[in-house]
């Protein structure tokens, strides 16, 4: 037996994602939340557990035991696994991390997806809800078409066999899946001209929905997306596709743009390379728990990692409305010689950084701080609840008080205070 055929959680469940094996969601059985619950059946020996709502969480075992009562052993010998022995400690060493060759699907799929992706590029650029939506998004015509970016008028359900996949059939119904395309942003990833995984942002997604917002093709490849590789370039890093091609299309002259996916991903052997040679590697998780957690590991792998959040919101998305302002934050993280470089042109996009933005990334980097101090004593006292340096025009969010002493090379009092 495996915890997803527990009679609790039976039938309750809803598959989400492939993450860890596949993802469930669904209520909780203890504070009975309708969609805090995650369960990933095929991690480990057992099964891993967790609700976001109450806190719970453990492998099948401790489902067992929680659940029903079940003695350690009783628990082992439900789910066919054999218990520990008495006294004895087991202590895990992860072993160093290598990165690996991207894993790319094979040639029926690429050969199903180009044909999508020319479908939906095609809806796009003829213009309607699709283009508006990408420009809402802050992509420009440009951006879309050399990328390949498209829309999906309509959720698809096509067969497996059709994108060279074996076929599978659903536990819970008992049918054969498909694979999902649903309505919405269709973001390819491309090596050598080649689609090898597609992301869609779902155009019906809402909150309350227990499905993902973005949604990937199954059988797609396991690789991150990198837009403007150059070797000795500094990197970006951030999650989602989407904000690496924002970051592309407004810095793709002075940087490079790698997106991971998730803020767990690990680059793959071709990204590694370039975060090697690179003299900086911005690592602009997302400003949430998930990317917090995930900073001590770039920390540790890469010595010109430099964490760099947003100065406002949670992602690069969150910048795309102000003009300059992707731009300015890129720059600001730059060693000056990459800083000074005129930028090459980037038609029907906003590089062009105006005096204040740029006044801003100069005060990151240390230049003298003209505000008074009555000015920043006035200021503190407007602003008490934000982590910012207000001699920077718009405020700098530093949230915490180490980023502050590693943006702005001028000592202050607000170094101290923050």
């Amino acid at each position: 037996m495996t915890i997803l055929e527990h009679p609790v959680l039976a039938g309750a469940m809803k598959y989400v994602s492939a993450t860890s094996g596949g993802e469930y969601a669904g209520p909780c059985p203890w504070c009975s939340g309708t969609d805090r619950f995650r369960l990933w059946p095929a991690e480990g020996a057992t099964g891993r557990w967790m609700c976001r709502g109450c806190g719970r969480q453990g492998d099948g075992i401790q489902f067992l035991r929680d659940m029903e009562g079940l003695s350690y052993p009783d628990a082992c010998k439900r789910l066919g696994t054999t218990p520990k022995a008495a006294g004895t400690t087991h202590t895990l060493k992860p072993a160093p991390w290598e990165p690996k060759p991207a894993v790319l699907p094979g040639e029926a799929w690429i050969a199903r997806a180009g044909q999508f992706i020319d479908r939906c590029a095609a809806a796009l650029a003829a213009g309607g809800p699709g283009m508006e939506y990408a420009r809402g998004r802050g992509l420009t015509a440009r951006t879309c078409a050399a990328l390949r970016i498209g829309w999906n008028p309509s959720d698809l359900y096509e067969d497996r066999a059709a994108w060279g996949l074996p076929e599978e059939i659903n536990p819970r119904t008992g049918k054969p899946r498909r694979v999902w395309l649903p309505s919405g942003l269709v973001i390819p990833t491309l090596r050598e001209g080649q689609v090898v995984a597609i992301k869609i942002r779902r155009s019906k997604w809402t909150p309350e929905d227990q499905l993902p917002k973005y949604a990937a093709a199954s059988g797609g490849g396991k690789l991150p997306m990198v837009l403007a590789p150059g070797e000795g370039k500094p990197c970006v890093v951030v999650e989602s596709e989407l904000d690496a091609i924002l970051a592309a299309q407004e810095a793709r002259d002075a940087v490079s743009c790698v997106a991971l996916g998730t803020a767990k991903g690990k680059p793959d052997a071709a990204a590694n390379a370039l975060f090697m040679a690179a003299p900086v590697v911005l690592v602009a998780l997302d400003f949430d728990e998930a990317g917090a957690t995930a900073w001590p590991w770039w920390r540790s792998t890469y010595p010109k990692a430099k964490r760099w959040p947003v100065p406002a919101g949670k992602d690069v998305g969150d910048l795309a409305a102000q003009p300059g302002m992707i731009r300015a934050w890129i720059e600001a993280g730059l060693p000056d010689p990459e800083r000074n470089v005129e930028p090459e042109p980037v038609p029907e996009s906003s590089h062009v950084v105006g005096p204040i933005l740029r006044r801003a990334a100069d005060l990151a980097h240390g230049a003298p701080c003209t505000t008074s101090e009555a000015e920043l004593a006035k200021l503190r006292e407007t602003f008490p609840h934000l982590y910012v340096c207000p001699a920077t025009t718009p405020p700098w969010n530093f949230r915490y008080v180490s980023d502050c002493a590693t943006r702005c090379a001028t000592p202050c009092e607000l170094q101290a205070t923050n």
